[in-house]
């Protein structure tokens, strides 16, 4: 027997005369002439919804399901939102509109196989495109993965372990938690192709309208005050479309129940992803529920305290929802009361979790006890131990975190200025001044800026970094930027109160050309202090912070104006770009340029010595495509013109009473420095004869090293007793004097507060790099012997067989001849 699209139509025009809104819209067209077609527009939207929505499961497997089923059932919860005379109160428009949504607000999940196959486009080498959409698609997948690095770093990992299956797995959640995050924009897009202009009541077209509504049930709430109110669709016949949104919300979030997840289908789908498991489990452990419009009340037995806790979240977040539509239903009982309608929606406002219980043995006892109990922070306790000498160890890194986070938020702008065409000079100014007998330290930018959102979700969540969440990296990703933001931790701000008990910000967002933020005002009295937030006057996007300074706690009180210039610039050693410093009579400016002039020398002390047997050599790093710029001074230990390890200066034999003594004096190239070892001997109190040695460093490694421009306090050379576990050490076989900037694309980690270079990849890319560059350096200045006799005294000072390959592949430039700085 052959099957017929009219056979598939039972599956909804079976169900849906069981619908108390269906069954009042067909009692209306008995009467309304425009309700005859609003059904049959019911019928045949209701039919194509249901059969798209199967496509689901396909990639979205994991997650709970939005199938036909769902549909249906976010219908019915509608009407037990209303009582039967709301019901029959609803206009014919609004009838069909809250059908009509219910079927069509999550069919934006069915995604298209052809975008689907775009979007896997991302992973292939040279990608090859069909027409413009295949290109968009893959385009707007490839943004989307780019704002999440960790999971896109999760895939690389699996794939260059040859775990395909774990590949494929991570690449499929992608792909689906894209489709969650796209589905109410790609259900608006799928309403313009095969539905626009028809979705009517008499001559009103109500498509964009009704798009509107179904994308607003993955917005905030609030949102919906913004539909119209009182749509005009006929002779005295009127939609309002806040009140169909807010049902919307409503039954689609009380959707909540075992047949969302059927066990058979959890036991046998691969669910592997937590947010997944924890979401199937959540619904698998709800029994019952009773919704109606004066109860909500959700029937769980839970066999864990986790799911527990969590159907309880879930709970909080209906309880938030209810709140907000229980205002949106006042506002809309108060407007249309005015004008002669009678509403009167009223909805519990909050869910009664009383029947959510804990699931009880065969002998009536819990299988254990619930309570909402976790770890906790003592903010206090934390906020001191973050903000005190425990972590930063040193006040004045309260200026360097207001620098770094006002240089990152310089180069964002520019990124984005530069996407828009836009001419865009990044300045920061650092001021030190008197205001009304106070000490003020100011930091001002024509950085990014910040709005309420970015306060809300950022500024004020210690330990949540704007440069580690997906905004940003969605950003990064808009604009093609390279930049490395140096702020990361989310904590940095704390260190203000190290020196100062107020701050006040003043800032504005830019938004795109030409379009910002309004200004914003804060003041902080201290870091348990609420935040005092007032309109602002600052007229161009950016940010001021300014310090209001403890006598007590100022590093730089007792500093002339020379000396506080100066230290600002060792904080900021190499900018990006130009960055004032001003005072009360001085006014001094640091820029990339500024840097230039800082050599290895600078670092030469009475741990570098001048001596016959060690020549120095002179390298600078002047490209910055390497992702480092600087200068070195590298020492080497020479014997008759050519590099040794060892040098045996004088040895004399002393006989003493009979006995031998045997002195003698010699150089030794380490790691680190370069030895003078000496033996002699001398007469205690009791005038026998000791013989002892004695080591002491001629030339002694040393270091100063910034990251994106900004100081970290720290030494590349570390005592062993004085290391701390996971710290770099820079253990490459000559002794050194180096200053370096890490810019560009490269990267190094940092310990929270900064003071510290840890060990991972990036240091060890970094660290081969360098004595590359070093070597490099060094055999362009001498002969082919002199670098043959070096090369080999590096490598017998080394283990590393990676150091031993690169130092095989340099060679020194033809015609090379020495340069030697002072002996």
């Amino acid at each position: 027997m052959t099957t017929t699209l009219d056979d598939w139509r039972s599956e909804t025009q079976a169900r849906l005369p069981n619908s108390k809104i269906y069954q009042a819209l067909s009692d209306r067209s008995k009467n309304d002439p425009g309700a005859l077609p609003a059904l049959e527009l019911v019928n045949e939207a209701t039919f194509y919804a249901y059969q798209k929505t199967k496509t689901i499961l396909r990639h979205m497997g994991e997650f709970t399901l939005h199938d036909g089923d769902h549909l249906f059932r976010v219908l019915m919860l509608m009407e037990r939102l209303l009582s039967q005379e709301q019901i029959q109160e609803l206009t014919t428009p609004e009838l069909t509109l809250l059908i009509l949504s219910a079927f069509f607000h999550d069919i934006g999940m069915a995604a298209e196989e052809r975008d689907v196959l775009s979007w896997r486009k991302t992973w292939d080498i040279a990608p090859a495109f069909v027409d413009d959409r295949d290109r968009n698609e893959h385009d707007g997948f490839k943004r989307y993965c780019a704002a999440r690095p960790d999971q896109t770093s999760r895939i690389e990992t699996f794939l260059l372990q040859g775990l395909q299956s774990a590949t494929d797995t991570a690449k499929n959640y992608l792909i689906a938690d894209y489709i969650r995050a796209t589905h109410a924009e790609r259900a608006r897009s799928i309403i313009k192709a095969d539905w626009l202009g028809k979705i009517r009541y008499r001559d009103t077209d109500l498509t964009v309208e009704f798009a509107s509504v179904c994308f607003s049930h993955n917005e905030d709430a609030v949102v919906v005050l913004d539909l119209d109110r009182k749509m005009l669709c006929g002779p005295e016949v009127y939609a309002c479309l806040p009140l169909v949104a807010a049902i919307l919300r409503l039954a689609d979030i009380l959707d909540f129940d075992a047949k969302r997840t059927p066990t058979v289908l959890f036991s046998h789908l691969f669910v592997r992803h937590p947010v997944s498991l924890r979401e199937w489990n959540k619904h698998r452990a709800i029994e019952a529920w009773a919704i109606s419009p004066s109860t909500i009340q959700f029937h769980a037995k839970c066999s864990h305290p986790a799911i527990e806790h969590s159907i309880h979240s879930f709970c909080d977040l209906i309880d938030r929802e209810l709140s907000t539509c229980n205002n949106i239903f006042s506002s809309l009982n108060e407007f249309h009361r005015n004008s002669g309608r009678h509403l009167n929606i009223t909805l519990p406002l909050r869910v009664d979790r009383t029947k959510i219980e804990t699931r009880k043995t065969i002998d009536g006892k819990p299988e254990y006890l619930f309570r909402e109990t976790q770890f906790s922070l003592s903010k206090s306790q934390v906020i001191d131990l973050l903000m005190g000498t425990k972590l930063y160890g040193n006040p004045e890194v309260a200026l360097r975190e207001l620098l770094q986070n006002s240089i990152d938020a310089c180069l964002l702008r520019q990124s984005l200025e530069g996407s828009w065409k836009n001419a865009y000079t990044p300045e920061i100014s650092v001021r030190y001044f008197k205001d009304g007998g106070e000490d003020v330290l100011e930091v001002v930018d024509n950085g990014i800026g910040m709005d309420q959102r970015v306060i809300d979700s950022y500024y004020t969540k210690i330990g949540s970094s704007f440069y580690k969440s997906s905004d940003f990296y969605d950003l990064k990703s808009q604009t093609n930027s390279k930049f490395t933001p140096t702020s990361r931790f989310g904590i940095g701000i704390l260190s203000c109160f190290m020196v100062a008990d107020t701050l006040i910000v003043d800032t504005r967002k830019v938004y795109e050309p030409h379009r910002s933020s309004d200004p914003l005002n804060l003041t902080i009295e201290g870091q348990d202090s609420i935040f005092w937030i007032r309109p602002g006057t600052r007229e161009t996007p950016g940010t001021t912070t300014r310090l209001r300074l403890r006598n007590n706690k100022n590093p730089w009180l007792r500093m002339n104006e020379d000396q506080f210039i100066t230290s600002v610039e060792n904080v900021i050693p190499n900018p990006p770009f130009r960055i004032s410093v001003q005072t009360t009579s001085h006014n001094k400016v640091r820029d990339s340029k500024s840097f230039k002039k800082i050599k290895a020398s600078s670092l030469k002390d009475y741990s570098w010595e001048a001596h016959d047997n060690i020549r120095e050599f002179q390298v600078d790093f002047t490209d910055a495509r390497r992702g480092f710029v600087g200068s070195a001074i590298v020492g080497v230990l020479e014997l008759k013109g050519l590099p040794v390890d060892r040098i045996e200066m004088t040895s004399k034999s002393v006989q003493i009473d009979d006995d031998e003594y045997e002195l003698k004096k010699s150089l030794a190239m380490k790691e680190r420095d370069i030895e003078l070892i000496t033996t002699s001997i001398t007469i205690d109190d009791d005038n026998k004869i000791r013989q002892s040695s004695s080591k002491s460093s001629l030339v002694r490694s040393r270091s100063k090293l910034s990251l994106h421009g900004i100081e970290v306090p720290t030494t590349l050379f570390p005592e062993a007793w004085n290391s701390q576990p996971n710290q770099v050490s820079l253990t490459r076989p000559l002794p050194l004097l180096i200053v370096v900037d890490v810019c560009g694309e490269r990267d190094l980690d940092l310990n929270s507060s900064r003071t510290q270079i840890l060990m991972s990849d990036q240091w060890m890319t970094f660290e081969d790099l360098l004595t590359v560059a070093l070597a490099q350096g060094i055999a362009n200045q001498v002969s082919a012997s002199y670098w043959d006799a070096l090369k080999n005294v590096m490598m017998a000072g080394s283990t590393s067989e990676t150091l031993r390959k690169r130092l095989s592949a340099i060679s020194p430039r033809p015609k090379a001849t020495a340069r030697m700085s002072a002996k």
